[in-house]
């Protein structure tokens, strides 16, 4: 369970229509296409590049269910006290990242960012190829450093998967 401790209160983060809804109207940005990918998929794309930014926003979303939501400077200055009290900011992005990968709610958008990861390098012209391939790389590196421990009950998971579906 993602938490932040805003001035007395531990806050828990949601993921709900809130988030979504906050995520697509303050962080869909234009991409270098001009097209809009959806707010969810630049925050989740923010942290598994450990953007501070994107960890600061997925605060905001995960924080946006309450109805006296925290400002933008009281959700930084618990993001920094909680980076003093860890010694280091890679907590902060483990917990953030494993909550929107293990939601409900998101779950099929986090399928879909993946699975359309893997579907941009088969499209890639011969000279994005070599380009693709390492940025999904990276991307597949920053999840597995992510999700630490977790990565290694997914493997198993999947290859049990994979066995089943041999037999």
């Amino acid at each position: 369970m993602a938490q932040l401790m805003i001035g007395e209160d531990t806050l828990t983060a949601k993921f709900t229509f809130a988030f979504k809804n906050k995520a697509d109207k303050e962080f869909n940005e234009i991409d270098a296409k001009g097209n809009r990918p959806g707010g969810f998929n630049q925050i989740y794309q923010g942290i598994l590049q450990f953007d501070l930014d994107a960890l600061r926003a997925f605060w905001m979303c995960g924080l946006a269910h309450i109805s006296k939501q925290p400002n933008r400077a009281d959700i930084e200055t618990a993001l920094e006290k909680r980076i003093e009290e860890d010694g280091d900011v890679e907590p902060l992005f483990q917990e953030a990242f494993r909550e929107i990968d293990e939601s409900g709610f998101f779950k099929k958008a986090v399928k879909t960012f993946w699975e359309n990861l893997e579907l941009f390098e088969s499209v890639a012209s011969e000279e994005e190829k070599e380009q693709a391939k390492a940025g999904i790389e990276m991307m597949k590196s920053a999840r597995i450093e992510l999700l630490g421990n977790k990565q290694i009950e997914l493997e198993k998971s999947n290859k049990s998967i994979e066995m089943q579906q041999d037999i």
